[in-house]
C-alpha cells in the first residue's frame, strides 16, 4: 500500500487564535475531510487520522510557521495539495509548503521556537533595563500559574528589542512545562500586558 509522508507547515491568525489547540484539531479533520483526503488512518477500535504536529500553540497566541505531519494513502502533488487544502480551509487558517519525505527522514522535531511581540513604547526604557540583568544572569528563576519553579533564562537563545519596539525572541523547544514566553514576560515587567497590550506572534519553528 502507498504511505506518502508530507510536512506542511500552515499560519494560524486572526480570530482563530481564540481556539485552543484541541480545536485546531477537530477543525483540521473537518477540513481533510472537505478536501476528500486520502489520509492514512491508525488501527484500533477508534481509528484516527494519521495526522501529527510538531507543537501545542498557546491559546492566544498567533502563529506564521505551524508544522504538521500527514500520511496518505495516494501520492498527492505538493502544489495541487496545497491549492485543495486552501480552497476548503476556514478564515486565518492558511497552508503555505508541502514537502514530500521519504522513507529515512526523521519525524520532524522542533528545535526552537521564535516569537515576536510589540511593546508599548512607554515601557521601552524599563524593559531594556530588565532585558541587561536577564541576559547578564546564568539563572533566573520564577513561578508558573501552577505554583511550579522554573529557569526562565535556560531556555532563552535569543532576546533583543529593536527599535520599533517590537521584541524578538528564540526559546528552546522544551519537553516538559518549562519556562515560555508568559514567564519570561514576567521577568521582564511586561507579564500583565500580555493579552492587555502584547500578544505574540509566533514566526518560525525551527527544526531539528
Amino acid at each position: 500500500m502507498v504511505r506518502q509522508r508530507i510536512r506542511l507547515h500552515f499560519s494560524k491568525s486572526g480570530n482563530l487564535c481564540f481556539i485552543g489547540h484541541r480545536d485546531l484539531l477537530r477543525t483540521m479533520e473537518r477540513l481533510f475531510r472537505r478536501a476528500q483526503l486520502p489520509l492514512a488512518m491508525s488501527e484500533g477500535f477508534h481509528p484516527k487520522q494519521r495526522v501529527s504536529y510538531v507543537s501545542a500553540l498557546s491559546l492566544g497566541y498567533s502563529s506564521e510557521d505551524e508544522i504538521m505531519e500527514i500520511i496518505l494513502t495516494e501520492e498527492r502533488d505538493p502544489s495541487n495539495l496545497l491549492d485543495c487544502l486552501n480552497k476548503v480551509s476556514v478564515q486565518g487558517l492558511v497552508f503555505h509548503s508541502a514537502t514530500i519525505l521519504s522513507a529515512s527522514d526523521k519525524k520532524s522535531q522542533a528545535a526552537s521556537f521564535c516569537y515576536e511581540m510589540n511593546v508599548p513604547s512607554h515601557y521601552r526604557v524599563q524593559t531594556l533595563e530588565n532585558m541587561e540583568r536577564f541576559l547578564q544572569s546564568s539563572t533566573v528563576l520564577t513561578t508558573k500559574s501552577n505554583g511550579k519553579t522554573v529557569d526562565a533564562r535556560q531556555p532563552v537563545r535569543v532576546m533583543r528589542l529593536d527599535i520599533q519596539n517590537r521584541l524578538q525572541l528564540e526559546i528552546a523547544a522544551q519537553t516538559g512545562p518549562e519556562a515560555g514566553v508568559r514567564e519570561i514576560l514576567n521577568c521582564l515587567e511586561l507579564g500583565n500586558e500580555l493579552f492587555r497590550s502584547i500578544f505574540p506572534v509566533r514566526k518560525k519553528t525551527c527544526l531539528l
